[in-house]
C-alpha cells in the first residue's frame, strides 16, 4: 500500500509536468519588411537611390542589398528608408533587400527593376580668350568650364579659308577650366570653337569669340611657298630638291660641300640608293658621288680633313651588322674600310659617326675602327640614357656633341648635352641643355616630366652652336613651328634667331633617326631637309 505522503508527492509531480506541456509559449513571427517604392529607378553612376518601406532596422551590417548579381554598399538606413550611392561599375537589374536573411517583399507597383543610365557630361562653356589677336604660331588662352585635362578630349577650331570652314589648332595645355592653344596654319580672322569629348561648348552671353590674325612675320626673305616665317630675320631658299626622301646629311667644312643619301625606312630596296654631293651655293643639281655597287643602304655620312667620305652602311643582314667604306672626293676611289661588323659589340645599339684628328672612326665612346682597320671596343660601362635621335653634332676633330638624360628616362627637364673626346672617348659635362636654349621658347614643356621632341644641332668653324626644334606638334597635324636659336662657343645662353611655320611636311614628322636633318657650314649658314626630299638654306 502506497503511503499517503507519496501520494500525494508522486500527484504533485504529475500536475506540474502536465501544466508545462499545456502552457508552451508561442514565439511571435517576425515581421517581413516591405518595399514600397525605390527613386530613382533609373539613376546614373553616384546618383543616391532612395528605397522606401518598413521593417527595415537601423544596423546597416544586418542588411544585403543588391542589383542583379553586383552586391552593394548602403550609405544609410533607418526602419523606413535605406540609401545606397551607385557605383561606377552597376549594370541594369532587379533589386532585391534581405533583413538579417529576410527577404523583403515587393510592394512597389512599378516593380523593383533598376535601369543604370550612363553619366551625362557636363556642358562646357567658353567664357574668355586671351588675347584676341596675334599670329599664326602664337599661343593664346581660353578659358571656360567642364573642359577635359586630357588634351586630346579638347578641339579647337579657328576660321580658315583653305580646305574648309574651320582648321583644327594644336592644344599645348588642358585643365578644367583653361585651355591654351597655338594659332594654326592657314587661320583667319573669325570665331574660335571649343568641343571636349564630342561636345559643343556653350558661348557665355555677351562674348564675342572671333581672333583676328595678324600678318605679321619675320623680316628675312623668303622663297620657299610652303615655309612661313614667323619672327627673326633668317632667309629662305631652296637649293635642291632629291629624286626620292633624303636620309643622312651631312656637310664637308672644309671643303664647303654638302653629302646625302636616299636610303630611309620607306625607301631600303636595295640597289635604289646611293649618295649624292651638293654644292651649298645651290649651283647645279645634286651629283651621283660614286656609281660603285657596294654603296647602297647608307645610313650615315661623315668626312675626314682630307675631304674623303666616310659611308656607313647597313648590311641587312642582321639587326646591327655594317660595313665602313671610304670614298675620294671625287668618287672615283672606293676602299672598303671593314666589312660586315657587329656594331653591338658590347653594350648598346646606339651609334654615332665620327673621324677624329687621328683619322679614326668612331661610334660611341669605346668603340671605334683605328687607323689599322680594325673594331677596337674598349667600353667598360654602358653609357645610359644617350640620346640616338638628335644624331650627335661633329664640333672638330677632337669633340663631338651629345644628348644624354641623367635620369634615363628621355624627361625634357633631365636632358643635357655632354661632350665627347674622339681620340681618348672620355665624356664630360658639356654645361649646357636644351632648357638653357629653349626654356624661354616654352618655359612649362621645358620643366614638365614630357620627352623630349625633335632637337638638331650643329656647329660652324668658330665653335657656335646653332639648334633648332619643333615647338608646336601633334599626331595628324599638317603643320609644325620650328624653333631656331644661337649659342655663342664658351657660353650657356642663346639667343633667338628666328621661327618659322612649315605648312605641308610629309614624313618629316615620323619619329625615327634621320627624320630630321640640320646641318650648318662653316660660316654660320644652316641646312634643312624639309619636306622629304627639300634642302632649305637657311641665312641669318
Amino acid at each position: 500500500m502506497v503511503k499517503p505522503f507519496l501520494f500525494l508527492l508522486m500527484l504533485a509531480v504529475i500536475m506540474v509536468s502536465c501544466k508545462k506541456e499545456n502552457t508552451t509559449e508561442e514565439q511571435p513571427t517576425p515581421e517581413t519588411p516591405q518595399i514600397t517604392s525605390i527613386s530613382p529607378k533609373d539613376p546614373q553612376p553616384d546618383d543616391v537611390v532612395t528605397i522606401t518601406g518598413t521593417g527595415f532596422g537601423n544596423v546597416v551590417k544586418d542588411l544585403k542589398v543588391s542589383v542583379g548579381n553586383t552586391a552593394l554598399s548602403v550609405t544609410s538606413v533607418k526602419d523606413t528608408e535605406i540609401k545606397f550611392t551607385v557605383p561606377a561599375t552597376l549594370v541594369s537589374g532587379t533589386l532585391a533587400v534581405s533583413i538579417k536573411g529576410v527577404a523583403a517583399t515587393i510592394k512597389d507597383p512599378l516593380g523593383a527593376s533598376i535601369t543604370v543610365k550612363p553619366k551625362t557630361a557636363a556642358t562646357p562653356t567658353f567664357t574668355a580668350m586671351s588675347p584676341t589677336n596675334g599670329k599664326v604660331g602664337d599661343v593664346i588662352t581660353l578659358t571656360g568650364t567642364n573642359f577635359n585635362p586630357q588634351m586630346s578630349e579638347n578641339k579647337v577650331f579657328f576660321a580658315t579659308t583653305t580646305g574648309g570652314t574651320v582648321v583644327l589648332a594644336t592644344v599645348k595645355s588642358a585643365t578644367t577650366t583653361q585651355l591654351t592653344v597655338e594659332v594654326p596654319a592657314s587661320a583667319v580672322t573669325g570665331g574660335v570653337s571649343i568641343t571636349v569629348s564630342g561636345n559643343n561648348a556653350v558661348v557665355a552671353e555677351g562674348f564675342n569669340t572671333t581672333f583676328t590674325v595678324n600678318s605679321t612675320s619675320g623680316n628675312g626673305g623668303n622663297t620657299v611657298s610652303y615655309i612661313n616665317a614667323l619672327s627673326g630675320n633668317l632667309s629662305f631658299s631652296k637649293i635642291a630638291t632629291a629624286t626620292k626622301e633624303i636620309g643622312a646629311m651631312i656637310i664637308d667644312r672644309p671643303n664647303n660641300m654638302i653629302y646625302y643619301s636616299d636610303y630611309t625606312i620607306l625607301n631600303s630596296t636595295a640597289g635604289q640608293n646611293t649618295i649624292y654631293k651638293l654644292n651649298p651655293a645651290g649651283t647645279g643639281a645634286p651629283e651621283v658621288l660614286t656609281t660603285d655597287a657596294r654603296i647602297t643602304g647608307i645610313v650615315k655620312l661623315t668626312t675626314d680633313a682630307a675631304g674623303n667620305v666616310y659611308a656607313l652602311k647597313y648590311e641587312g643582314t642582321g639587326p646591327s651588322i655594317y660595313s665602313v667604306y671610304k670614298i675620294s672626293a671625287n668618287g672615283a676611289t672606293v676602299v672598303e674600310v671593314l666589312k660586315s661588323f657587329d656594331m653591338s659589340t658590347r653594350y648598346s645599339t646606339k651609334y654615332f659617326f665620327f673621324i677624329n684628328s687621328a683619322g679614326e672612326i668612331c661610334f660611341r665612346p669605346g668603340l671605334k675602327i683605328n687607323t689599322s682597320g680594325a673594331l677596337v671596343s674598349t667600353e667598360t660601362s654602358l653609357l645610359l640614357g644617350v640620346q640616338q635621335k638628335d644624331g650627335g653634332a661633329f664640333v672638330d676633330g677632337t669633340n663631338a656633341y651629345l644628348l644624354q638624360s641623367t635620369a634615363n628616362n628621355e624627361q625634357v627637364k633631365t636632358i643635357k648635352f655632354i661632350k665627347w673626346n674622339l681620340s681618348t672617348s672620355a665624356v664630360a659635362d658639356a654645361g649646357l641643355t636644351p632648357t638653357n636654349i629653349f626654356g624661354t621658347d616654352d618655359a612649362g614643356f621645358y620643366t614638365s616630366t614630357d620627352k623630349l621632341s625633335y632637337i638638331k644641332y650643329a656647329f660652324d668653324a668658330s665653335k657656335n652652336m646653332y639648334a633648332i626644334t619643333d615647338h608646336s606638334y601633334q599626331s595628324g597635324q599638317t603643320s609644325k613651328t620650328w624653333i631656331v636659336r644661337k649659342v655663342a662657343a664658351g657660353s650657356n645662353a642663346s639667343t633667338l634667331l628666328g621661327t618659322f611655320l612649315i605648312k605641308f611636311p610629309a614624313v618629316d614628322l615620323n619619329d625615327y633617326n634621320s627624320a630630321v636633318e640640320f646641318i650648318a657650314d662653316a660660316a654660320g649658314n644652316l641646312y634643312f631637309k624639309a619636306n622629304q626630299k627639300d634642302i632649305i638654306k637657311i641665312k641669318q
